[in-house]
This record gives C-alpha cells, structure tokens and sequence, in this order.
C-alpha cells in the first residue's frame, strides 16, 4: 500500500510540473519572453502539484483514522494524558515537583 501512495504522489507532483515546462517552453517559443514564461509555468505547476499532494494525504487520513490499536494502548494513552492534566493542574497551583 505504501508503494502506491508514493507512486501516486510521484505522479501528482510529476505531471503538473512536467506540463509547466512543456507549456513554458512552447509559450517561450510563441512570444520570445524566455525563461519567464518556463519558470512561472513551473511554479504554476509546482502550486498545482502542492494542492494535490494535499489532496491526497486529506484523502488518504479520512480513510485511515488514527486510532489505538489495542485496549491497553488506549489506556496507557489515558494514563499518559491523566499526568500532563495533573502536572499543569500542579504547576498553576505552584506545586511544581
């Protein structure tokens, strides 16, 4: 599964970019103004490949909730939190350790 989620990620962030420059190129090659119509080209790019990416890990976390994978894991987690409620609750009242 995670060979997938990282082809898919190369691809997304691969073919926005790739396109921007053979864009940028061509449009480079039109109006005469090189490298500016490549490089803006590739940051749109780059912007595009950003969203997707994003895209991608909301997707991926939405359908792969992090959640305890044990009974005592989630306690030992309770347990964890219970100690850093009572260390704040210890160091607003002065009664650091």
């Amino acid at each position: 599964m995670n060979a997938a989620i990282l082809g898919q990620v190369g691809l997304i962030i691969a073919i926005p970019i790739a396109i921007g420059a053979w864009l940028g190129l061509k449009l480079d090659e039109a109006t005469g103004t090189s490298p500016w119509g490549l490089l803006g080209l590739i940051f749109a790019g780059m912007v595009i490949a950003g969203f997707g990416v994003a895209a991608l890990i909301k997707r991926f976390s939405d359908e792969n909730p992090t959640t305890a994978s044990t009974g005592r894991a989630r306690e030992a987690g309770q347990r964890w939190e219970a100690e850093i409620r009572e260390r704040e609750r210890k160091r607003e009242l002065g009664e650091d350790e």
